[in-house]
């Protein structure tokens, strides 16, 4: 409209046309810089979360974060690592953004002060998350608690009473653990055990093994037998290793 009335006043018929052609691609040009830009194809506008939705997430990650002050404290004070495995949980599994993270830093703070009760938090998580989302919270509490490398006897214990508090079956516990140990059932047959054994037969058993299995015993039959002896021996130390890691020696 600028275009014609100029050219209107400027009179002639190429003025109007040209003046007109040139109002129409400034303002289009216009148009496309007001505009916000384009979303990526099949693609919709993040919304945002309802208040009893934020509510919710708020009371949920409360009590998240009260199981993992309780299974990082069953072994000493909170570590830098510790807090960086508990943040990787919200961020990565939760998708928690900056925000909520921020949320989360602020309740494990508070817990560190006044934790709450270990049974009503893991109740709460047991109303709030389906089988599969308890399976991955005892999955990831398994691997703050092995952070250090083993799983202290105390760290063992809480991470049992969270996984009843959670309603998880005995089945259900040894799929987690299988995951961060192998399955405990060979280990403790390499050892000629069974899982009922106590810790004073599983350090018997391994002593017997380790030494009629010593390389030493056969190194006059020669380095074919060492290497076979050294292989068999190696299984029995590291079936070993991952009974003291599951039973917290």
């Amino acid at each position: 409209m600028l275009g014609l009335g100029v050219g209107l006043l400027i009179g002639g018929l190429w003025p109007i046309v040209v003046l007109v052609l040139a109002g129409v691609l400034v303002g289009h040009q216009l148009d496309g810089l007001l505009q916000p830009p384009a979303r990526p194809a099949g693609t919709t506008a993040p919304a945002a979360p309802e208040p009893q939705e934020l509510a919710a997430q708020q009371h949920f990650a409360r009590h998240l974060c009260a199981l993992f002050i309780e299974v990082a404290r069953a072994d000493g004070d909170l570590v830098r690592d510790e807090v960086r495995v508990v943040r990787e949980y919200f961020a990565e599994q939760l998708r928690y953004g900056p925000e909520s993270l921020e949320l989360v830093r602020r309740y494990l703070k508070e817990h560190l002060a006044r934790p709450p009760t270990l049974e009503d938090s893991a109740a709460a998580c047991r109303d709030e998350l389906t089988m599969s989302a308890r399976l991955l919270l005892l999955d990831a509490l398994y691997g703050l608690a092995l952070v250090d490398g083993q799983l202290h006897r105390a760290e063992q214990e809480t991470l049992r009473r969270i996984a009843q508090g959670l309603g998880l079956s005995e089945a259900q516990i040894r799929s987690v653990t299988a995951r961060h140990f192998g399955e405990a059932q060979a280990h403790y047959t390499r050892l000629g055990l069974t899982p009922e054994a106590s810790d004073a037969d599983v350090k018997r058993a391994f002593r017997q093994l380790a030494a009629i299995h010593h390389p030493d015993r056969v190194a006059h039959l020669g380095p074919g037998a060492v290497e076979q002896a050294s292989r068999r021996f190696q299984e029995i130390r590291e079936a070993y290793e991952k009974i003291r890691q599951v039973r917290g020696g």
